[in-house]
């Protein structure tokens, strides 16, 4: 093979790669098991992975900026547990109360984030690790760790009712990826993330505010746990203080999966959305196998160190050496 047909070909890898394989993979698994095509499985798919997908969105903002946000599982929960809580208490009318408190409650947080990264200058991994822990930990105090149950009925149909045969976490799903693909890649905002990312210094040089870039950053990912805590809630019908757990490291692993490296300045939102599905995909061939489910995080794991020595060999010019 010639050197310019192997440059391509590298080239095509670097941009693509994480398609082509979550092509062959759903390919093989379609081969493979005759379970994984059916109508049910598929909607199962979009189903259990609309929630870490809509916080993937958010984290797509805060990677390419250079940071991440530790605290999103929490901040996830905590949408949970305040909107529950106050539909269980306020009853049918009081579900726009709830979700309006969910959200409310999850932007302080951001806010919270923000400023700590922002303004007072704290690394994004202790900021965000602390307000995880804290967060968590008041979840549990209020609800002395145990679940609430009795939401309204009638809200299950957020986190369990489809639209024309598609779950609607699906659709809010692909709702919240359009609108924030729109603004990273179309907007001024958008820009100036990529550029707050990729070079801070000269960002600031040139005129952008960028501690305003990274406060609004922050918030953002705050807003999209709130909406994936609110479709919580209508998938378990209940506040659970164990929500989430682990899904901020999933959220992570999906954009770097979907090409964000950590060092930040580059990233597409549709590369997070296959991220996410290549994950759930794994996910679920590994239950349609009969796997053992404690061999999920594994697999995660394994994909996602493969992903960033990838991304690693080939800055460093691996594959230009063939």
């Amino acid at each position: 093979m010639t050197v310019g047909r192997w440059t391509r070909l590298a080239s095509v890898a670097r941009r693509r790669g994480v398609l082509i394989v979550f092509i062959l993979l759903v390919t093989s698994m379609f081969a493979t098991t005759s379970t994984f095509g059916t109508y049910q499985n598929l909607i199962n798919v979009m189903q259990q992975n609309s929630i870490i997908g809509i916080i993937a969105c958010g984290m797509t903002f805060a990677i390419i900026l250079g940071g991440f946000d530790l605290s999103v599982g929490s901040v996830t929960a905590l949408a949970s547990v305040v909107g529950a809580t106050l539909m269980i208490d306020l009853g049918t009318p009081g579900i726009p109360i709830g979700v309006i408190g969910a959200i409310t409650a999850c932007l302080l947080v951001g806010a919270t984030n923000g400023w700590l990264i922002a303004y007072l200058g704290v690394n994004p991994f202790v900021a965000t690790l602390g307000t995880m822990t804290v967060v968590r930990g008041l979840i549990y105090v209020a609800t002395n760790a145990s679940p609430r149950f009795g939401v309204p009925y009638s809200f299950t149909t957020v986190g369990m009712g489809r639209l024309l045969g598609v779950p609607n976490p699906a659709i809010l799903f692909l709702i919240v990826a359009t609108a924030l693909g729109f603004v990273l890649h179309r907007t001024r905002f958008g820009h100036y993330v990529y550029a707050v990312g990729g070079n801070s210094v000269a960002s600031a040089q040139m005129g952008v505010n960028t501690a305003r870039v990274r406060f609004a950053v922050y918030i953002l990912v705050s807003l999209c746990a709130a909406i994936s805590g609110i479709i919580l809630i209508g998938q378990t019908a209940s506040a659970t203080p164990q929500a989430a757990l682990g899904y901020e490291l999933t959220a992570i692993a999906a954009v770097i999966v979907g090409g964000a490296p950590l060092g930040g300045g580059r990233g597409l939102m549709t590369g997070t959305i296959v991220g996410v599905f290549l994950l759930g995909v794994v996910a679920n061939g590994l239950n349609l196998f009969g796997v053992s489910p404690f061999w999920q995080p594994v697999a995660t794991g394994l994909i996602l160190i493969a992903a960033v020595a990838f991304d690693g060999y080939s800055k460093r010019g691996g594959f230009g050496s063939f």
